[in-house]
């Protein structure tokens, strides 16, 4: 094991897991912000190596230090090699944390901060999948950003899509929708209200777009056109 990995274990060590006083919460950071800061030389430890330290040690692993010092060189090299390697642990590092698919603290959405966003997350899955159509990690992952996305987009109903969306965006929001749904067939998963939503929806906005002159907002034009609809607070639980 490369001494940077044993040096972090030695740390995670000295303290339990759970349960840690204010003191000691203190007392790691202070010293895993000293290891993140000390010099191993330019060798990079290998994703070979990071996935079994990960396997063996995955409890403290998840960690915004860990992940910056350790992790991201290590995917950034092999990236830029042309592996795959990295984006293959990337995204089955979700496997047992999939609340965390759209959190600002995993591994591939700190990636992408090291990266300096060069990389959005959904590129990286789309990217991936281009070269590994059938890996269900990265198939999981963009069915659940797709989620997220196109239910924030219809949160604003009856007072609009996705914060104003132009008629230039719609095409492609729909374009988005039928590739969300072909994944969502894929991994059986039943999501007919959310998809039936935004097609409505969408379709209803574009045409509202085009005729703004006749309706005062969209409300009016929902209502004009006979087009049922759910506030916010009352829509569907789509998850």
């Amino acid at each position: 094991m490369k001494q940077i990995l044993t040096d972090y274990l030695e740390i995670c060590n000295k303290f339990r897991l759970e349960g840690l006083s204010k003191v000691e919460r203190k007392s790691r950071h202070s010293m895993l912000q000293e290891w993140a800061k000390k010099e191993y030389g330019k060798e990079i430890v290998s994703i070979a190596e990071i996935q079994d330290f990960w396997h063996n040690h995955d409890t403290i692993c998840w960690n915004q230090l860990f992940i910056q010092k350790v992790v991201c060189p290590a995917v950034a090299t092999d990236l830029a090699n042309g592996g795959h390697e990295g984006l293959i642990f990337l995204f089955q590092c979700f496997r047992g944390h999939e609340s965390s698919y759209i959190y600002t603290d995993s591994p591939l959405a700190i990636f992408c901060q090291y990266c300096g966003y060069n990389y959005e997350p959904l590129q990286l899955a789309n990217l991936f999948l281009e070269h590994d159509s059938e890996n269900m990690d990265a198939l999981n992952y963009k069915y659940h950003a797709l989620k997220e996305y196109l239910t924030f987009s219809i949160h604003e109903i009856p007072y609009g899509i996705l914060n104003g969306a132009s008629v230039s965006d719609i095409p492609a929001m729909l374009k988005d929708l039928d590739e969300f749904e072909m994944i969502s067939k894929r991994l059986g998963k039943i999501d007919s209200n959310l998809i039936a939503d935004c097609r409505k929806y969408y379709n209803a906005y574009m045409d509202y777009l085009q005729n703004l002159k006749e309706y005062k907002n969209f409300e009016v034009y929902l209502n004009s056109n006979g087009i049922s609809y759910q506030p916010y607070t009352k829509r569907y639980d789509y998850y």
